[in-house]
């Protein structure tokens, strides 16, 4: 009796920690999509504001990132903001097996990983003089089947300093889990999958920030 029961316990435990990797590792595919938003609206207008206000509201994770300084010009900075897909082709750290863009209809665009079994379509949401607001639809094969949206607040502001002047960007994250259990699952892990979680975003901002600094040096030598 007493083992069967100790087996018991052993075998939800085990079910509880696999769940919680598939979990976290669909967390990170989630947050990998976030380098690769895009340009027109995947909704009309105002149903567009009301669906990313919603996932802001009841996101399951919210991720605040620390300022970059990006040493661009504002020109610069835009281009690759509206042009996302130049990122694959300027940048040697985006390789074909982890980031693929495709330009679709309407100037939407469609993203995939093969590597992770993935795949995605993002727009911008919202642009203003110094902000930018993508959102995005992505979904992942591993083990099962998931699904999950985001949104990508992009702020950013003209400095100077002793080396001359920059742009200082700050991003917020916002991931909202289709599914609500999945979802309770990632809140009650938080502890553990935020820290990886900020460290797989600051690798990619910092894999952008080096592909904006290279073009704007580049701009600066032709002309």
């Amino acid at each position: 009796m007493i083992d069967n029961l100790l087996f018991t316990r052993k075998h939800k435990l085990r079910h509880t920690q696999s769940a919680r990797r598939r979990t976290c590792l669909f967390i990170t595919i989630l947050i990998i999509l976030v380098s690769a938003f895009t340009i027109l609206p995947l909704y009309s207008a105002p149903v567009q504001s009301e669906r990313v206000q919603d996932i802001v509201d009841n996101s399951t994770i919210t991720r605040i990132q620390k300022p970059l300084a990006v040493r661009t010009d504002r020109e610069t900075l835009e281009y690759f903001i509206e042009h996302v897909e130049e990122l694959t082709k300027h940048g040697k750290d985006f390789k074909k097996k982890d980031l693929i863009l495709e330009v679709k209809r309407n100037g939407h665009y469609g993203i995939q990983m093969p590597s992770k079994h993935i795949t995605g379509e993002f727009a911008l949401a919202e642009q203003q003089p110094q902000k930018a607001v993508y959102l995005g639809h992505g979904s992942a094969t591993v083990f099962f089947n998931f699904s999950g949206a985001i949104v990508l607040k992009i702020d950013y502001t003209t400095l100077r300093d002793e080396a001359g002047s920059y742009e200082e960007v700050n991003t917020s994250v916002y991931l909202k889990f289709d599914n609500a259990f999945l979802g309770f699952i990632a809140k009650a892990a938080s502890p553990l999958l935020n820290p990886k979680l900020d460290k797989l975003i600051t690798k990619f901002a910092t894999k952008t920030k080096k592909v904006v600094e290279a073009a704007y040096e580049n701009k600066k030598r032709t002309k």
